[in-house]
């Protein structure tokens, strides 16, 4: 998961300048609260991608999937992800889905560092339980499984990855994320 970054035009774009961190994961994985946390911790604006699609559209995501159909929604969730070029630097949350779509993944590899939430099953199914009304993809665990294990490939294209169990708190994860971006300098510790 960890390698070699994309560069961002002239501007090497590092772990810990991380510039653009795009957080990808299932539903339920936490990158809307952990976002906005880890926001703060870096001074960065936070944009949560489906929660801007709503603000746009004046609907919800759900309520787009059974109107205008998937293929609609995913035109405009690329469109605001490319919008996301125009921070400097930003916590960017992204929809469950966004990272499945080639163009997507590679304009996320192009402008930032994406940091994979690997969240296990049981904890995302606690999580999102009695919550199936707000998901346009599925209405039961067993879709949802179906539907994670369908993601996982391309959310292990992630830069970093971050392991989060059920007993982590907001904190910890974000300090985690963090930690992947920023790490120890080489001779710290008065070595060197």
């Amino acid at each position: 998961m960890a390698g070699a970054l994309a560069d961002e035009g002239d501007r090497g774009l590092t772990p810990g300048d991380a510039g653009r961190v795009y957080l990808v994961g299932f539903m339920g994985s936490g990158k809307t609260t952990v976002g906005r946390r880890l926001a703060e911790r870096l001074a960065v604006p936070f944009v949560d991608l489906d929660a801007a699609y709503e603000a746009m559209a004046g609907e919800t995501v759900r309520s787009t999937f059974e109107t205008r159909g998937e293929a609609f929604f995913r035109e405009r969730e690329a469109e605001l992800l490319k919008g996301t070029a125009a921070f400097p630097a930003a916590v960017v949350a992204l929809g469950g889905g966004t990272i499945g779509f080639p163009e997507n993944l590679a304009f996320v590899k192009r402008h930032g560092v994406s940091v994979f939430l690997d969240v296990p099953f049981e904890v995302l199914a606690e999580r999102l339980a009695g919550k199936t009304a707000d998901r346009p993809l599925f209405r039961t665990p067993a879709e949802a499984r179906l539907l994670l294990e369908a993601r996982l490939p391309f959310y292990r294209m992630a830069d970093w990855a971050v392991f989060v169990n059920g007993e982590m708190t907001v904190d910890e994860v974000a300090a985690r994320v963090e930690a992947v971006l920023r790490p120890p300098a080489v001779g710290a510790g008065g070595e060197g």
